[in-house]
């Protein structure tokens, strides 16, 4: 790299080459030249991902046969980032990239005794924290601990294991229930557990003032691990509790549901009707993501096709 390289003259090395050809061909197209030219002036690494994810969505968009607009403005002085069209029907796109908050170049070693807890059978999706520098006794030590834990836990629940001096060992957090038939792991940083919810949200508020008034407004986060569609689902829809106030199951001791604290509560922004999230992997090729559409929404059903066809693959 020279110092006067900027954009994908810098970063291409860490992107996939299939993509990095693809954008290239924008440069002259009538529609994408104005984001090929911002990718291309960005100085930073942060930058140039924020430009690089409404990338990813252009060149999905594209290759599902829709037009694309760069910099709509919208009457609140702001823009949006993408304005999708196919057989007339409009898609006013806002990406919001969720930036990883410490870069490390360590992978982090999983100890196949892990998996003893993946055998477990509750139906929680669980997330473990643990020490790089533990050995395979206290590795054991952990792994003991966290299941005796998980066999009595409730949603919410969290415990640090500890070794017979008082260390510290690692974490267990249950964090939301699922479908499956035995615990599904998640794993954590090793000094914590991290909760992205506060970050997402202000995404999402930060989007919603570009929107534009009167037509379909879709918010896209996206984060740097598969893990972060679980983040983004628990601030769109709220955290979730356990629901004393509703009749469980049949079967069931307690229900499950979510709490109030959600972007899309109660009646608030009501103008927000769709919402998605994808993985912003630099060095993977496919689109990866998932859609939420709102309760009782009154979206047209061209515009939820549209939604579909695009972002639910």
């Amino acid at each position: 790299m020279t110092p006067n390289e900027l954009g994908l003259d810098q970063f291409a090395n860490d992107l996939n080459p299939a993509i990095v050809g693809m954008i290239r061909s924008w440069q002259g197209d009538d529609e994408l030249d104005q984001l090929y030219h911002r990718l291309q002036a960005r100085k930073t690494r942060r930058g140039f991902l924020d430009s690089f994810a409404e990338a990813l969505v252009a060149l999905h968009a594209r290759r599902s046969g829709c037009s694309i607009q760069v910099e709509v403005p919208t009457p609140s002085g702001k823009t949006c980032d993408l304005l999708l069209e196919r057989d007339g029907v409009k898609l006013f796109v806002h990406v919001k990239r969720l930036g990883s908050r410490k870069p490390t170049s360590k992978r982090l070693k999983i100890s196949s005794r892990l998996r003893i807890l993946e055998q477990i059978e509750k139906h929680w999706v669980v997330k473990v924290r643990w020490k790089e520098t533990l050995d395979d006794v206290e590795m054991q030590e952990f792994v003991t601990q966290a299941a005796s834990f998980i066999e009595t836990a409730r949603l919410g629940d969290e415990h640090v294991v500890r070794d017979d001096y008082g260390e510290d060992l690692g974490g267990v957090k249950i964090v939301a229930p699922h479908d499956g038939q035995r615990v599904s792991l998640v794993i954590g940083l090793p000094s914590g557990f991290v909760d992205e919810s506060p970050r997402i949200d202000r995404l999402l508020h930060r989007a919603q003032k570009q929107f534009m008034p009167k037509e379909t407004n879709l918010i896209l986060v996206c984060t740097p691990h598969l893990e972060g569609v679980g983040d983004v689902e628990a601030a769109l829809l709220g955290s979730h509790i356990e629901r004393w106030d509703e009749n469980p199951a049949k079967g069931k001791r307690v229900a499950h549901g979510r709490s109030e604290d959600g972007f899309w509560k109660q009646n608030q922004m009501l103008e927000s009707q769709l919402a998605g999230w994808f993985w912003l992997a630099p060095m993977h090729h496919e689109y990866q993501g998932k859609l939420w559409f709102r309760d009782n929404s009154d979206l047209p059903s061209a515009v939820v096709q549209l939604a579909r066809d695009i972002f639910s693959k």
